[in-house]
């Protein structure tokens, strides 16, 4: 999967969480978030990019 499939990827489940209408859809939503976070840092440093300097949380900011 290429970066920009990984992050459209990540976007969307960042999206789903917050329209989420039960926990386990939330907490499901909150693991891909993280789950995409983590390969999109793992290809950065394949391809040797440098680290993107966003946050290790992989819990969206709330509003």
């Amino acid at each position: 999967m290429d970066l920009n499939q990984l992050l459209a990827n990540h976007q969307i489940a960042v999206m789903n969480q917050r329209n989420a209408k039960t926990l386990q859809d939330r907490t499901t939503y909150f693991d891909l978030v993280g789950y995409y976070a983590e390969r999109i840092r793992k290809h950065r440093i394949a391809v040797g990019l440098p680290r993107h300097p966003w946050t290790d949380d992989p819990r969206p900011a709330t509003e």
